[in-house]
């Protein structure tokens, strides 16, 4: 019932808000052992934001050759970070319990408090009051972070007093420069890497192949669409997407394999429903919640083309080098998307970004419009994304 997830949704941030006043008097953990080793990293992120993070996380090994490098993250990314091979150890921590659950977060920090490192970093720019509450209680000689993300994008924060603010920015002892407001995150990760002592260029990052089924992977020649997104605001038309899904079954001769979480399923069929009496809607096929994380890469991988919203699908484009348009918004433009090398990556195929061109652009850092605020209140979706035509996708196709 929408009463009932907007009661959900209520006490969460009720609860995120609370949250910040357990830092007071809260003591910032070091290690009893003088002889403690290795590195802890905590990053917290969801999957999308995690997959961009992984081109720095590469660097880890080489700033610390000589130490085991321990992983604290969401359980959402633990089958990712397990595949990759950067890590020694994870410690997969479930976020929203974190947020919600009390009990929950005291086992978890209980268990983070027996551990000891010689070193703590914390690479996230848009650091939450719970990440710096895991950093207080993790036991490491030095503990090193990123300048904080202070815009309305990263609410968590925003909303906290300034002086829990500076409390929370207490439980490192350097914070590395983050840059200007207005850098790509592939740019900013590479910033923390500098930071620390090491020479790197940004670039995509890279999702290794996995040895999956092969009965997973879909018979060639298909596309990906990511209808769903993790807010209406940022989701475009579904009428839309199946208008885009019916001229890539027509005239690239393409399948359409509609992908998203379990909870997204029901956009299979209103995709479906949108294509009317069109007989090609046979050629759609639902994959909502069928595959694993590492499954669902290798059908990006090998899918000749990724249409997706402004979430984690159009990331694994970009780590398993698949062409893909992402239809974005422009509230939080340049950060995300569009992608941003440092290094040379000729050769990597496109990641297009299909935008509406407004200019309120980057509104995630100020003020929403009061035409869009309108906008938003009657559709629930945001003027910017509603912007976006079917045209420019096509062209782009």
């Amino acid at each position: 019932m929408a009463w009932r997830s907007k009661a959900e949704k209520i006490k969460r941030w009720a609860n995120i808000w609370f949250s910040q006043f357990r830092v007071i008097g809260l003591k910032n953990q070091r290690p009893a052992d003088d002889n403690s080793d290795g590195v802890a990293v905590i990053k917290m992120d969801a999957i999308g934001d995690f997959l961009i993070w992984l081109d720095s996380a590469s660097q880890y090994r080489k700033i610390y050759p000589n130490q085991e490098i321990t992983l604290i993250c969401n359980t959402a990314c633990e089958e990712l970070a397990k595949h990759t091979g950067f890590f020694d150890h994870i410690i997969a921590v479930h976020s929203r319990r974190f947020e919600a659950d009390n009990r929950y977060k005291r086992e978890v920090l209980e268990l983070l408090e027996k551990q000891g490192y010689q070193t703590l970093l914390q690479p996230a720019y848009s650091r939450t009051v719970d990440m710096d509450i895991l950093a207080y209680h993790i036991p490491a000689k030095e503990k090193i972070g990123f300048a904080a993300d202070e815009s309305r994008e990263n609410l968590s924060r925003y909303l906290t007093f300034r002086r829990i603010r500076q409390r929370l920015d207490a439980a490192y002892d350097k914070l590395l420069p983050s840059g200007p407001e207005h850098l790509m995150e592939l740019e900013r990760n590479a910033r923390f890497i500098r930071g620390l002592g090491q020479e790197f260029q940004a670039g995509y990052p890279c999702l290794p192949v996995s040895g999956v089924p092969s009965a997973m992977i879909p018979e060639k020649p298909y596309a990906v669409i990511f209808p769903g997104a993790s807010s209406q605001k940022k989701m475009w038309p579904i009428e839309r997407f199946a208008e885009a899904g019916a001229y890539i079954i027509r005239e690239k001769n393409m399948d359409i394999y509609l992908c998203g979480g379990k909870d997204e399923a029901y956009l299979y069929d209103a995709f479906t429903k949108a294509m009317g009496q069109d007989t090609c809607k046979e050629r759609v096929h639902d994959y909502f919640g069928r595959t694993t994380l590492l499954e669902l890469a290798e059908v990006i991988r090998n899918a000749g083309l990724l249409i997706s919203n402004d979430t984690s699908g159009i990331h694994f484009a970009a780590a398993v080098n698949t062409k893909g348009i992402c239809i974005f918004g422009e509230f939080a433009y340049g950060r995300f998307l569009p992608y941003c090398c440092e290094r040379d990556c000729t050769g990597h195929e496109p990641i297009i970004v299909c935008h509406a061109g407004m200019s309120c652009a980057g509104c995630a850092h100020g003020s929403i419009t009061k035409k869009c605020r309108e906008h938003l209140l009657k559709t629930g979706r945001h003027l910017c994304i509603e912007n976006v035509s079917v045209e420019q996708v096509l062209e782009n196709i």
